[in-house]
């Protein structure tokens, strides 16, 4: 067991750390004779994702410092290794609100016992915020001295950095850090919050639900509103009077729209369709508005799921 980092996920050893404790091990059990019976090495697999870093002696193929280290305590020397690059001090700013799909830096040191050149990765992992364990190459820029600029998932939540440095001889060095995802941050005020909020339908038990629609206002986007599994449904804003209404952002749950129209009305029964989209992909949709109107309505008339339409955040900023 590990302890949980600054975003509460499990704070994942350095490559050092695991090398050191293979070392430890083996000397603890080489080192008790007449008392310890023997050990058993568990070595995962050849796998490079979440659990292959945590876990693996040569994740893809490639050798690291964990590896060397049972090299030597079967063998009794590293003598003539070429050994893997050494990174620590890994850093990620701002860790705990990075907006979605902007940057935030990723900064560390990197060295190579051997002075080999390096070629610097980063790559990213969902395990937290989506399932999904694979380690997708992250699109990002070097400012040098061991600082990287990354841009970030859409996907809002925890997510696994990884800095993967390789010497071009069959071995890398790999360091990961946690980066909080969270919406971008929108210019004005959010006169949604907390207003009157009305929906077709909500689920009242299903997961995390009751899911009623005034938590798609709340400010939060750990809470959400969430409708029944059919088409079409709708999710409505009273904001108590006629508003300036400038940007609209849309945070969606996975259980998103692929088809929707914004509409807005003075008086809540004249509606007027003022933006519509057939390619809603579930992230996080910033609409430009220059409208005034009290009521403000999604349409929603085509799931991207087969579940039903769910919103973290239904922002109106004036």
């Amino acid at each position: 067991e590990v302890p949980d980092d600054a975003n509460g996920v499990p704070d994942e050893p350095t490559d050092v750390q695991k090398r050191d404790g293979y070392t430890k091990a083996w000397d603890c059990t080489t080192g008790h004779r007449g008392v310890a019976l023997g050990a058993t090495l568990f070595h995962y697999g050849l796998e490079h994702d979440f659990g292959g870093v945590w876990f693996n002696l040569i994740p893809g193929g490639l050798k690291r410092l964990s590896y060397y280290s049972v090299k030597k305590a079967f063998t009794g020397s590293n003598a003539g290794d070429n050994l893997p690059p050494v990174i620590s001090n890994m850093t990620v700013t701002p860790a705990g609100s990075a907006p979605a799909g902007g940057e935030f830096t990723v900064r560390a040191d990197i060295r190579d016992p051997e002075n080999d050149p390096l070629t610097n990765k980063i790559f990213l992992s969902g395990n937290y915020a989506t399932g999904d364990k694979a380690l997708v190459p992250a699109q990002f820029r070097s400012t040098g001295n061991g600082t990287f600029a990354v841009t970030a998932p859409e996907k809002l939540g925890v997510w696994k950095v990884y800095i993967q440095s390789e010497d071009g001889k069959g071995n890398a060095g790999i360091e990961t850090e946690s980066v909080k995802v969270v919406a971008p941050p929108v210019n004005g005020t959010n006169v949604a919050l907390g207003k009157p909020t009305t929906a077709s339908s909500s689920q009242a038990s299903y997961g995390d639900c009751p899911c009623p629609p005034e938590r798609a206002t709340d400010g939060r986007t750990d809470t959400r509103w969430a409708s029944d599994w059919s088409d079409p449904q709708w999710i409505a804003v009273d904001l108590g009077a006629r508003t300036p209404l400038r940007t609209l952002q849309l945070v969606w749950d996975p259980a998103y729209a692929k088809s929707y129209e914004v509409q807005v009305s003075d008086d809540g029964n004249a509606w007027r369709t003022v933006h519509t989209t057939t390619t809603g992909n579930g992230d996080i949709d910033t609409i430009a508005l220059t409208e005034t109107a009290r009521h403000v309505r999604l349409q929603l008339t085509a799931r991207g799921t087969g579940w039903g339409y769910s919103l973290h955040e239904f922002g109106i900023y004036s």
